[in-house]
């Protein structure tokens, strides 16, 4: 008996974990504060620039932001949204505004630190950033490839132990 409630106990907490690991933070709302900051400025930039009279507003994450003393990049997608803009509301995320307006794209936005201690924020249509945005590429940290352990290559210029894929 006691075998059974070990078990299952092991059986609850991976449950747990694998739950809480599948989070993918959909809601602007349950966000901690740290992402919102950055999200907001997402939110204003791409206000400015997208959705004509109808107000954008946060979708979801598209990586685990990493945001540290030194690093920051946040990557997002948003929506523009059946409300109308409304000045005296703000740019940032409106809880009642999260129907996406039919026929539009969604938009990807990173806000990241730049190579030369900048701060980058880049809005656009999520089809044009997956053909490539050069200036993403100013981060950083850039997700989508760079240096790692596995990938360097000894001093003088031979592969090394574990180097998967070097030439």
């Amino acid at each position: 008996m006691k075998k059974m409630g070990a078990v299952l106990k092991l059986l609850l907490l991976a449950t747990v974990t694998l739950l809480v690991s599948a989070q993918e933070w959909n809601n602007y709302q349950s966000l901690p504060e740290s992402y919102r900051t950055h999200i907001d400025k997402a939110l204003r930039d791409a206000n400015k620039n997208f959705g004509g009279l109808h107000h954008v507003a946060y979708e979801k994450l598209l990586s685990t932001p990493k945001i540290t003393d030194n690093n920051l990049y946040v990557n997002v997608r948003l929506i523009v949204t059946t409300c109308k803009k409304e000045p005296n509301k703000g740019f940032g995320h409106r809880d009642e505004c999260i129907t996406q307006k039919p026929k539009t794209p969604w938009i990807d936005c990173l806000v990241c630190n730049q190579e030369n201690g900048g701060e980058l924020i880049d809005c656009a249509r999520q089809v044009d950033v997956r053909s490539g945005r050069d200036i993403r590429k100013q981060c950083a940290y850039w997700a989508h490839g760079g240096a790692t352990v596995l990938s360097q290559k000894s001093g003088n210029n031979k592969q090394g132990f574990g180097c998967l894929g070097c030439v």
